[in-house]
């Protein structure tokens, strides 16, 4: 279980999961989903800004709506601009973000 600190939030924010099980994590206005391997989603009413204050180092911010752990990225595609994921995923690497993602573009990911 995760517990974020109370001073961030004015209270105890407890998630029920651990951050090994996160795929990752996708804004939907003022929410956050949590999408899991193998569990059902799971939605909090804190903005995707919120948690990636918190998050450990191996989870990358591709675009303004979606973080991902570094684990499930496969493949980068330098002309497109855009990251897919191991479950099928894809996301659009934001315009900003592509001066980190760029030099991996073509390269084994596990480098990344």
């Amino acid at each position: 279980m995760i517990q974020l600190p109370a001073s961030y939030y004015n209270y105890n924010h407890h998630l029920p999961f651990d951050w090994q099980e996160v795929i990752c994590l996708q804004a939907q206005g003022n929410y956050t989903i949590f999408v899991f391997e193998e569990k059902p989603q799971y939605i909090s009413t804190k903005t995707l800004e919120s948690y990636e204050l918190h998050l450990p180092p191996n989870f990358l911010r591709i675009n303004k709506s979606c973080i991902v752990r570094r684990e499930y990225i496969v493949r980068i595609a330098k002309k497109s601009k855009v990251v897919y994921f191991s479950d099928g995923r894809f996301a659009k690497i934001a315009r900003r973000r592509w001066t980190f993602f760029k030099k991996y573009a073509g390269q084994e990911i596990s480098t990344l």
